[in-house]
């Protein structure tokens, strides 16, 4: 196993993911339900088959497409999902302003934000009752699958041949997050910037994004 890709794969998936809609929906739910354990183990093992689809497609992408394309293409993948998270920077920065602005009206906007959330939840979870387990891990299957945590995946899978240090990276990374949405989804909504979350992980996917590319016309880099 190499810590190195280890590290790489963690590092960016918590990135990507951090304050993103994997965590909310998480909340959401436990809110619901009041299990935190168990949603958070329904979320863990849906995250343990999604990874576990990525490794196999990646890898299978490697048998038939060389690896500096495989580069080449991944690189221009970071990009287009850089371009794609930067869309949601003004509405984030508006969100940033407007908290700021209505700071003394806190309580009437968390009433505001709770019947806004169990609005959504109605709609999003009218199929899912049975227990906490079920919804936790329905819920992040069906939300994220084919979505950009999948997509990063089977990326990084295609990179690296290592797919140990990949499955191992990827999993924890989103394990660990679906256990600070369940526990910790309302206090971290409420403290940190998902604006300055954002110019982090679009900067770090374009860095990534533009080396991949440079290194796939010149591999002696």
């Amino acid at each position: 196993m190499s810590l190195f890709v280890f590290g790489v794969v963690f590092s960016l998936l918590f990135l990507a993911e951090l304050g993103d809609k994997t965590q909310l929906i998480i909340f959401n739910i436990t809110l619901e339900y009041e299990k935190p354990i168990k949603i958070a183990l329904g979320g863990t093992l849906a995250f343990a088959i999604l990874v576990s689809l990525a490794i196999f497609f990646g890898t299978i992408i490697t048998q038939f497409i060389p690896v500096l394309l495989i580069n080449l293409i991944s690189g221009f993948l970071f990009l287009i999902i850089a371009l794609l998270e930067i869309r949601d920077l003004k509405e984030l920065y508006n969100q940033k302003i407007k908290k700021s602005v209505n700071f003394n009206n806190k309580e009437e906007k968390e009433e505001e934000t709770k019947n806004s959330k169990d609005s959504d939840k109605k709609k999003r979870f009218t199929q899912i009752k049975n227990n906490p387990y079920f919804a936790g891990f329905s819920s992040i299957f069906i939300m994220e699958l084919g979505d950009k945590s999948q997509i990063l995946t089977i990326t990084l899978s295609s990179i690296y041949p290592n797919i140990i240090s990949v499955w191992f990276g990827a999993f924890l990374a989103l394990s660990v997050l679906t256990w600070i949405g369940a526990f910790f989804g309302g206090l971290f909504v409420e403290k940190v910037s998902k604006f300055y979350l954002k110019i982090v992980t679009i900067s770090l996917f374009i860095i990534i994004g533009l080396i991949m590319i440079i290194t796939s016309f010149i591999p002696s880099i």
